[in-house]
C-alpha cells in the first residue's frame, strides 16, 4: 500500500467547500471520487475541519484517510473510498 500526504492549505480548503456535489453520481460512475471531493463530502458529513489527507492505494482500489478536527478540539480519522465514495 503506498501513502501519499497532502496537507490542507487555506486555498485548497477554499476550493473543497465551493458547491460541486452536482457531479458525484458521474464521477462515482466514471472513475469516483477527486480527493477534493471526498474532503468536502467529509466536512459536511462530520461538520469538521480536514486537517490532513493521504492517499492510499490497496492493489486497484484507491482510498482517501482524512484527517479532521472538530470545532470541540477532537481529532479523528475517516477514510473514504474513492470509487464508491463510503466512508468508515
Amino acid at each position: 500500500m503506498s501513502r501519499t500526504a497532502f496537507r490542507a492549505t487555506p486555498q485548497a480548503a477554499a476550493r473543497a467547500a465551493q458547491p460541486g456535489a452536482a457531479d458525484l453520481p458521474w464521477r462515482l460512475a466514471f472513475g469516483g471520487l477527486t480527493l477534493d471531493q471526498a474532503v468536502r463530502m467529509a466536512q459536511a458529513r462530520y461538520g469538521a475541519r480536514v486537517v490532513r489527507a493521504d492517499t492510499e492505494r490497496n492493489g486497484e482500489r484507491v482510498y482517501y484517510r482524512l484527517r479532521l478536527l472538530s470545532s470541540d478540539g477532537r481529532v479523528f480519522s475517516v477514510r473514504v473510498d474513492a470509487q464508491t465514495g463510503e466512508m468508515q
